[in-house]
């Protein structure tokens, strides 16, 4: 069992302010899509928000357990929500996703979840992709024993998710990985702003 982590906390600047989460791709919200797919494959699901009560509507028709949590450290970035998530959840992996990507996919997390779990990567904490020579640390695996790495970074004022790959033990899912298995690349996509939305519209 694992635990569906939603990173929501951030301050949407480049949106003009418009909460990511809540944006309309093909008549659904960003967070509905998100939940359906996360709900393929976790047992509980963690939306870090900061403001909680915009996410309340969209809970009801849930069939896995949600919760809506804030950030022990606002304003720090995707680290600081990962570590409130990791001091919330019940299981020891957590399959990570920011709010501003559409297309999150529940078949490449069974696979870096397949990857973390290898034999061969026993230690590995963290399983993420490289998709087009960047490795994405925001839709990733990550294990609970991450945490005191990731105390010690906001201790140090470092809100970086890549010092964290660099400090923990990482296995990385290459890109014919998922292209072997037939799953689309489209996972890594974000919306940062309003033109990145228009270009999925078209």
């Amino acid at each position: 069992m694992i635990s569906g982590v939603i990173l929501a906390g951030g301050s949407n600047r480049r949106m003009g302010g418009s909460m990511k989460a809540l944006l309309q791709l093909d008549g659904k919200r960003f967070i509905e899509r998100q939940l359906e797919e996360l709900s393929k494959l976790c047992s509980e699901i963690i939306i870090v928000a900061n403001q909680p009560e915009l996410f309340e509507p969209y809970l009801s028709n849930q069939q896995v357990n949600v919760q809506i949590i804030r950030d022990l450290n606002p304003g720090k970035g995707p680290l600081a929500g990962l570590q409130a998530a990791m001091a919330k959840a019940r299981y020891d992996e957590l399959w990570v996703v920011a709010c501003d990507m559409p297309f999150a996919s529940a078949a490449a997390a069974q696979l870096l979840l397949e990857l973390r779990r290898d034999r061969n990567r026993a230690e590995c904490e963290i399983a993420l992709p490289l998709i087009a020579g960047r490795l994405q640390p925001l839709h990733a695996i990550y294990l609970r024993s991450c945490k005191p790495i990731i105390d010690q970074l906001l201790d140090e004022e470092c809100y970086r998710m890549m010092a964290l790959i660099e400090l923990a033990s990482s296995a990385v899912g290459e890109e014919s990985l998922f292209v072997q298995q037939e799953i689309p690349l489209n996972f890594i996509v974000n919306v940062n702003e309003p033109a990145d939305l228009e270009k999925l519209q078209l």
